[in-house]
């Protein structure tokens, strides 16, 4: 679910905005956090709540549902929403009362029956998100059947049962009401077991008006008028499941319609006008339904997969079995209109929900602490049918460029956290739902995936997938299957993976030359971005790989068992050995200096991969002070003739964190950096030109962005007056893969008219990826007074979604000026912020928080915030707790810029004065 997001806002900002550490991989985590040993850097959060956190209930193993009999009245004219469940229940051991999840809802009336006792008007106990049902007397081992009637609302702030607004064809306000429930809202529709391990069969009645359509996870049974207005719609019996993937969705629809070689129905249902824009994903929704069926081994379950565009929707994507849920976005592809990045996005959001028709829906972690178990393999699992079905995308460079990039952007911090993360309160999930969950997941998958070989792999996937469908299971029970298909101890080598956090640096130096052979000596400790030692000694079963040049031979594969080992590698003359070999581990090198100088001489003879992986690493090695910015710089200037967007991509991250702190720091030492920039693109742009040619590869329209938008922000005028003359003369009629760099170019160096000509864009485009492109371009202006505007416009007027509220922060935080006004109106409108963001806990406001303060670089910004929070009297204990961790991540963000500037200055002056800049 999470990751769909996470993929959607590093996509959009990276095509907007082209941003590195602050603006794209910090969109769910900052890249770096505190040393231990910093006495500057307390737990903020929780002493401002008292270090007391709230205690979460977990249900009682001793009641178990069994099957659910949901009615729901849904009116979407008031927002009313009534309702009436039975559940059947397994009573395992005597007990004096019942309990059970409801939330936000009023209790009419509740009944116990068993095949004993009539309990009726028992007495309801509504609590935190729980309620208790005491009867007259205890009830007795076995069989009961739990009645409650109750009603609510179709609410607001995306989660629960909730309305979605849009505009219909006539430009009239429309309702559309869907759900979502993961990971603790269902209880926001109806009272149930909200806990995944409280697994049960579902038969779901919904009474709407009689024009709408009404969908649910299974296919309808039966539609019945009830009196003039309104039809009861049935559906046929869920598998037995979890409550957090049962769905609806109520409102005016239309569909496409194709089927799976099996017989499965696959529909994608729109708002009216729309579904011709649901083409491109029902082919992929169908495709992916046959794939994974026939590499898993196991049919997809249910007689249809629906799949949905809800206007308004909190997540990227949702993997309701049966009814699986999109924001507009994720899900509606326009030939024209739709970029080459945007179109490979949405095949990996399909693919990802798809696949957790398996990894989540057949098969569910028991708690959340192995939210990994469903995430990490949805994620992985997405690639590899991409991979295997639509080679135009190359979408393992995609991967390295948004997975590996991100993953280990928050794992380098010493506040990351494990895979297998201990969760006590599911409540306080959404800032888990993170890159560690998500990119790190998947990123140890393909190592082992590439370690085990796909064939062993996907056997032991298979048997995982088999004995455990429709049940519940935990990271052992996968570790069980894979050693069991490899013959190997997988839950030694792996764990280390799992269990802690971080992850190794590879330090090799060449000790010995043999006739052709080499003899290496590698050293590993837990990489940590700040340059400190990690005192726990952290080391991992390392697969190491290697490339030999001058032919880039992949070398024996063998594991780093303890902190220091050495490898023989064979080497043809004077070649060069480059570990990772196609960056397929997760972790970083550092070379000496002969290897490394070998290695930037033959770096455009390396494949694609380990050009990213060796560009990617420099930068992170001098933030980390392993490497000089001399280094870096000087990988940058080789790199004119450079032409794939994943390694330029690497680089360019490097050179916006750079910009950042200069820009706010030393404008002079910026200016010469924008003028060595400056040097280093303008033959890429040239190169590639400004129109797309014919059947060119589909990353040159994206890296024609990346030259566009680095050109534009170093102050290039002959690139800034070409962009804002094309977007003179096209408006939103731009290539789509350069609009976005087109559109920031003219808000942030056009005319109040741009700025308009944007607005106008944005309110009568009607199409999602637009929408974001104009929004986060208005945020940018250099107009104060735009600036200001627009900021009303979005956030008081409500002319823009709250879910995509983040995008105009995201924006403005891109500049100086926008990020210090950006801080203090988050700052001022606290209220506000709370309100439209969902509050402290939730996912969409820590973004928001992120974006609006994690681009400074001092350490007075840096105790400004942390203070704030303790200050301020918006925050309750409880909100501030589960900020804990964001405000550390931000404040540590903020001095590691700092520190960014005051260790590499020198350098750079230097090597700038050494090349005439």
């Amino acid at each position: 679910v999470g990751q769909s997001t996470r993929r959607m806002l590093v996509g959009v900002a990276r095509v907007s905005l082209h941003t590195g550490r602050k603006g794209v991989r910090s969109l769910f985590v900052s890249a770096h956090l505190f040393h231990s040993t910093d006495t500057r850097v307390a737990s903020t959060a929780m002493s401002c709540a008292n270090g007391v956190k709230p205690v979460y209930e977990r249900l009682s193993p001793s009641v178990k549902p069994s099957h659910y009999r949901l009615q729901l009245t849904a009116c979407l004219k008031t927002f009313a929403l009534s309702g009436k469940v039975e559940i059947d229940v397994d009573v395992e051991k005597e007990t004096p009362a019942i309990k059970l999840h409801s939330d936000g809802l009023v209790i009419k009336k509740a009944d116990i029956k068993t095949a004993s006792q009539n309990f009726s008007d028992v007495r309801s106990e509504l609590g935190k998100e729980m309620m208790t049902l005491t009867p007259t007397a205890p009830v007795g081992v076995g069989k009961a059947t739990v009645s409650i009637e109750f009603t609510g609302e179709l609410r607001k702030h995306m989660k629960g049962f909730y309305r979605s607004m849009y505009k219909g064809e006539d430009g009239k306000e429309r309702v559309l009401a869907s759900t979502q429930f993961e990971s603790t809202f269902a209880r926001l529709a109806f009272p149930c077991f909200d806990e995944p391990a409280f697994k049960a069969k579902f038969d779901v009645e919904l009474i709407v008006d009689k024009t709408l359509t009404a969908l649910s996870n299974m296919n309808v049974l039966s539609e019945t008028p009830v009196g003039d207005a309104l039809k009861s719609v049935k559906f046929a019996t869920t598998p037995i499941m979890s409550t957090y993937l049962l769905a609806f969705a109520v409102g005016e629809l239309e569909y496409l319609e194709t089927k799976t070689n099996n017989g499965t129905i696959v529909r994608v249902y729109t708002v009216p006008g729309k579904k011709e824009q649901g083409e491109y994903s029902l082919g992929l929704a169908k495709k992916a339904l046959e794939w994974y069926g026939e590499w898993f081994a196991i049919p997809y379950a249910l007689p249809k997969c629906d799949l949905i565009a809800v206007p308004d929707f909190h997540m990227g994507a949702m993997e309701n079995w049966g009814l699986v849920t999109f924001r507009e976005v994720a899900l509606l592809y326009d030939p024209v209109k739709t970029s080459n990045r945007q179109k490979g996005y949405i095949a990996l959001v399909v693919a990802h929900e798809l696949a957790h028709l398996w990894f989540g829906d057949l098969v569910t972690m028991y708690w959340w602490t192995d939210l990994w178990l469903k995430e990490g393999f949805a994620s992985f699992m997405e690639y590899l049918f991409v991979g295997h079905n639509y080679e135009e995308f190359k979408i393992w460079l995609r991967f390295a460029r948004d997975e590996i990039t991100s993953g280990m952007n928050l794992d380098a911090l010493r506040n990351s956290h494990p895979i297998e993360v201990q969760i006590d309160n599911p409540n306080e999930l959404d800032e888990i739902y993170d890159s560690i969950t998500y990119a790190k997941s998947n990123c140890v998958n393909r190592m082992l995936c590439e370690y085990l070989g796909e064939e062993t792999f996907q056997k032991g996937l298979r048997i995982y997938l088999a004995r455990h469908s429709y049940k519940n299971a935990t990271t052992v029970d996968l570790w069980n299957a894979h050693s069991e298909a490899s013959g190997q101890d997988i839950a030694g080598m792996m764990s280390g993976w799992t269990q802690q956090m971080g992850f190794p640096l590879i330090t090799v130096k060449e000790v010995k030359r043999e006739g052709g052979s080499r003899v290496l000596a590698l050293h590993q400790t837990r990489f940590i971005v700040d340059g400190s030692k990690d005192e726990k000694n952290s080391k991992w079963m390392v697969p190491i790989t290697t490339l030999v040049g001058p032919s880039a031979k992949k070398g024996e594969k063998s594991i780093l068992k303890d902190v220091d080992g050495t490898i023989t590698v064979a080497v043809e003359g004077d070649g060069y050995v480059k570990l990772n070999a196609n960056t397929g581990g997760f972790y970083r090198v550092a070379y000496d200096g002969p290897m490394f100088d070998s290695l930037v001489k033959a770096f455009h003879t390396l494949p694609a991969l380990d050009r990213f992986g060796f560009a990617s690493d420099c930068f992170a090695l001098m933030v980390a002070g392993h490497y000089t910015a001399a280094q870096f710089l000087s990988l940058v200037s080789s790199c004119s003739t450079e032409l794939e967007y994943a390694v330029w991509g690497a680089l360019d991250d490097g050179l916006h964190d750079l910009d950042c702190v200069l820009e706010r720091s030393d404008a002079a030492l910026k200016k010469r950096l924008d003028a060595f920039v400056v040097k280093a693109l303008v033959p890429v742009l040239d190169k590639l030109g400004w129109e797309p040619a014919a059947g060119e590869d589909s990353q040159r329209g994206q890296l024609r962005s990346l030259a566009i938008n680095r050109l534009s922000r170093s102050g290039h005028q002959d690139t800034i007056q070409a962009a804002l003359s094309l977007f003179a003369s096209k408006g939103a009629d731009q290539n789509s893969d350069i609009r976005a760099a087109l559109f920031g170019n003219a808000a942030r160096n056009g005319t109040k008219e741009h700025f308009e000509q944007l607005k106008k864009i944005y309110e009568t485009c009607g199409f999602s990826e637009v929408e974001r492109n104009s929004t986060m371009a208005m945020a940018q202006t250099s107009d104060a007074a735009c600036r200001e505007a627009f900021f009303n416009y979005a956030f008081k007027e409500d002319k823009v979604r709250s879910q995509d509220l983040a995008f105009v922060l995201a924006g403005a935080s891109s500049t100086r000026a926008g990020q210090e006004y950006t801080w203090e109106f988050f700052k001022t409108e606290q209220p506000l912020m709370l309100s439209k963001l969902g509050g402290a806990q939730d996912s969409l406001y820590q973004r928001a928080f992120k974006f609006a303060a994690e681009g400074f670089c001092s350490e007075a910004k840096a105790k400004e915030v942390e203070s704030f929070f303790c200050d301020c009297s918006s925050f309750t204990p409880e909100s501030v707790s589960a900020l804990d961790r964001p405000i550390k991540q931000v404040t540590e963000t903020i001095r590691v810029n700092e520190r960014l500037l005051s260790a590499n200055a020198k350098t750079i002056d230097e090597f700038l004065s050494g090349r005439g800049f």
